[in-house]
């Protein structure tokens, strides 16, 4: 009987103390956890916006026509900006240039990402502050930059009240993108004919020729990390920071756009994918992801790709690179940029951490 009672007392004190290994182990990982929630929320340098005579252009068919709609330009020059409507034949980059050489301290852009990415590239070469109204289709740069792309007019504050943040671009032999590269299938579906009228039934006809004929797709060589060196894929994604899988409607999303790192996404083969559907991309095989400071890919002919939106051709090799916190960017007051995933957004409510040295940053100038 004193056995037993003594071998109770053994095993319920190995029960505690592997309970208590439990938690230690379990609050190291959340503490980790936390930390990165925290990291991801609050590390963006940042600074009151100070210009005195910002330029805005304007794109009136971007968002089929959403800046007239909204009346923009007039809630534009009420704030006292300078307005350049887009007209046919004009232009993006010299309407920039002169604008900025006409002396405005800051220039803008409204429509969508591919025309963001030009005047953004003016602006960096100008070394005067960007900043955006997502008037566009889907206007992902916006989105990650944290701006309401269902209030389009929200975003003029940036000028008057708004913060200065500094975050990164990317170029791909030298053309300035915000968001991505796409190479492959994508890249052959945006240089088709009749795209921008049926993007998903254009991509899902080249995806299924890839997948029924691989030898038509264009010759893409490039090494993944692991050594391999690849002849022909039919998808390469090259992202302006790494992009995380969040489903519809915009399927990626990036944690930070400060990180200083290109994320690369590769599909290596489409066999047994003929029935390919765009939500599914994460979950096919033959998916290789990781992190760099540029890329590389060579081919025989001119490289075919989708650059934020747009269709164009470069010569090889194609040489894409990270500027990191190279472009500085105005935002509304508070702007918060970067995806945070719903689970961590709401353990951050709970700790209440959602703030947590926002405040503190500011005042102090932390930069990342």
């Amino acid at each position: 009987m004193a056995a037993d009672m003594t071998q109770q007392k053994r095993n319920l004190r190995w029960l505690l103390a592997g309970m208590v290994i439990g938690i230690l182990i379990s609050t190291r990982f959340w503490r980790q956890g936390v930390r990165s929630l925290v990291k991801n929320r609050t590390t963006y340098g940042r600074r009151r916006a100070r210009v005195t005579s910002p330029a805005l252009i304007i794109n009136r068919w971007s968002g089929d026509g959403k800046a007239d709609e909204i009346g923009l330009a007039d809630a534009a020059r009420k704030r006292g900006l300078r307005v350049i409507m887009l007209e046919r034949g004009d232009e993006l980059a010299t309407l920039a240039h002169d604008a900025i050489s006409a002396g405005s301290d800051a220039i803008g852009m409204a429509g969508g990402d591919g025309s963001l990415a030009l005047v953004a590239g003016v602006a960096m070469e100008r070394d005067v502050p960007f900043f955006c109204i997502p008037v566009g289709t889907r206007n992902h740069f916006a989105l990650d930059l944290g701006l309401d792309r269902d209030d389009p007019l929200a975003a003029l504050a940036a000028v008057d009240k708004g913060d200065l943040l500094t975050v990164d671009s990317a170029t791909a032999n030298g053309h300035v993108f915000i968001n991505n590269v796409s190479l492959g299938v994508y890249a052959i579906a945006v240089h088709r004919e009749g795209y921008r009228e049926a993007k998903t039934e254009t991509i899902s006809a080249v995806v299924k020729e890839a997948a029924e004929d691989p030898d038509s797709l264009p010759p893409l060589r490039f090494a993944t990390p692991d050594g391999k060196r690849h002849e022909q894929v039919p998808l390469v994604l090259i992202s302006n920071n790494p992009y995380v899988f969040t489903g519809p409607p915009d399927y990626g999303r990036r944690l930070r756009l400060d990180a200083g790192r290109l994320g690369v996404t590769t599909v290596t083969s489409l066999s047994g994918s003929e029935d390919f559907a765009l939500q599914a991309l994460a979950d096919l095989p033959n998916v290789q992801d990781w992190e760099t400071g540029s890329l590389r890919v060579e081919s025989n002919t001119a490289i075919e790709a989708g650059v934020d939106g747009e269709a164009l051709k470069f010569t090889s090799p194609l040489t894409l690179e990270i500027r990191p916190k190279s472009l500085r960017v105005l935002v509304p007051q508070g702007t918060k940029p970067g995806f945070v995933p719903r689970r961590d957004a709401m353990v951050a409510k709970f700790l209440d951490l959602a703030q947590l040295g926002g405040e503190d940053d500011e005042a102090e100038g932390i930069e990342a």
